[in-house]
């Protein structure tokens, strides 16, 4: 069956893949409509366990992050030596210093910091540690660490103090990275569920260098997309047939300002895939939690395919009647 080109059949019908996206209103409607019950629902989730679960996991993985701080720099006492083991504990630090501060403000503070090394967990460079503890130093908060001024060890009443006061503002930014892969796993996961039971057959995940890697009927799980540059990752690739592979992306948002950084991601990725493939490569979006319609737009507009994690009945028809 070829792939249909045409408008919804009404306002809340699922979309059809488009060789040229047109978005109609009945389409725009369709998406305008998901996307407020995919913020419903998400609204309706933070109140239920799995959320409360979240909440208490994120509180004990700050405290363990702070403790490990802690001791990588002797009590905050050499910041260049816990640098030097471990970019990771910048988390922490921006956090004593008065007032905390994001990535960006603290890049703004000392040029020589990186994102990356924090992010990926890598030491500091040798030639950046000694700004970057410097820094860390001059704006760090006394009250957290009055030993430092004493010249002694932190007593137990201390380290408790400074627990209570940086763990809760890591807790919250943890939450929301536990709360988005959890249910980034149960997304994908409903994906991989709904095509098996169509009959279609896992294959093992390997770099996609030729688009029958993926022959029809066939789909790979957390995969990779050879580009012109270097390879994108892709959550689910499926074989469509007649050497065309649909690449989706599942994507889970907090809030509409997340939503745009997730929805930037599928954007690059599908530059990246169109420049390399053309249109042997499909690109969709699948989307769960509080997505801006503006959002959905810039996919539609760049002939991503969208779908929502609460309306799976959409996909399932799509892709039976996609498959060539």
């Amino acid at each position: 069956m070829a792939l249909r080109v045409g408008p919804p059949s009404s306002a809340l019908s699922p979309p059809q893949f488009y060789s040229r996206m047109v978005v109609t209103d009945a389409l725009a409607s369709y998406h305008r409509e998901q996307a407020r019950r995919a913020a419903e629902i998400y609204v309706e989730d933070l109140t239920k366990q799995d959320a409360a679960n979240d909440w208490h996991a994120a509180n004990v993985i700050s405290r363990r992050k702070i403790l490990a701080a802690l001791r990588a720099t002797d009590f905050l006492r050499d910041i260049s030596k816990g640098l030097a083991e471990s970019g990771a504990h910048l988390t922490v630090l921006r956090h004593t210093l008065a007032p905390p501060i994001s990535q960006d403000q603290f890049a703004l503070l000392c040029t020589a910091y990186s994102k990356s090394s924090e992010k990926s967990g890598r030491a500091v460079s040798s030639n950046s540690v000694k700004a970057v503890a410097a820094t860390i130093e001059a704006a760090r908060d006394e009250k957290l660490a009055r030993w430092i001024e004493r010249g002694t060890e932190p007593t137990a009443l201390e380290l408790k103090e400074l627990l209570r006061s940086v763990s809760p503002m890591l807790s919250q930014q943890i939450v929301a990275t536990l709360r988005r892969g959890r249910l980034s796993a149960a997304q994908e996961g409903a994906i991989v569920d709904l095509l098996v039971a169509k009959g279609w057959e896992q294959q093992r995940s390997a770099l996609v260098q030729a688009l029958d890697d993926v022959p029809v009927n066939r789909f790979m799980h957390k995969t990779r997309f050879a580009t012109k540059n270097r390879p994108q990752e892709v959550d689910i690739a499926c074989g469509l047939g007649k050497t065309i592979v649909l690449a989706m992306e599942c994507k889970v948002t907090n809030d509409r300002t997340n939503s745009v950084k997730r929805v930037n991601d599928v954007l690059k990725k599908a530059t990246a895939w169109q420049d390399h493939w053309g249109s042997f490569v499909r690109t969709a979006a699948l989307l769960q939690g509080v997505v801006s319609y503006k959002d959905v737009d810039r996919l539609l507009a760049s002939n991503v395919q969208v779908f929502w994690s609460h309306d799976l009945d959409a996909f399932a028809e799509w892709i039976d009647q996609n498959v060539a």
